[in-house]
């Protein structure tokens, strides 16, 4: 029997966080500096880390009816080709070119 190597690329949306101070008077200061740093994009070159557990699947009719998922097929000499997305309304695509 033969092994078939594959991998699966999944389109998700996902919550990050960016962590950062603001240094004022009082809270309210605060928050209409951090609101305006947003709005400006100042906070778009500080780190950000994926908060954990908060990842959801796109489905092709959140992206255009575009796909979400795709089925990868590596053959021996490394060359990929995709071998399925759930986008199609047809059957796994015959890989006989390989």
């Amino acid at each position: 029997m033969k092994t078939f190597d594959f991998h699966l690329d999944q389109k998700v949306t996902t919550w990050m966080r960016t962590e950062f101070e603001i240094k004022a008077n009082t809270l309210k200061e605060a928050i209409e500096i951090a609101k305006e740093k947003f709005d400006n994009g100042d906070l778009d070159d500080i780190g950000w880390e994926e908060i954990d557990g908060l990842n959801e699947v796109l489905q092709p009719s959140e992206n255009g009816n575009q796909p979400t998922a795709e089925i990868y097929y590596m053959n021996e000499q490394g060359d990929v080709r995709e071998v399925f997305n759930n986008s199609d309304n047809l059957s796994p695509r015959e890989a006989n070119y390989w």
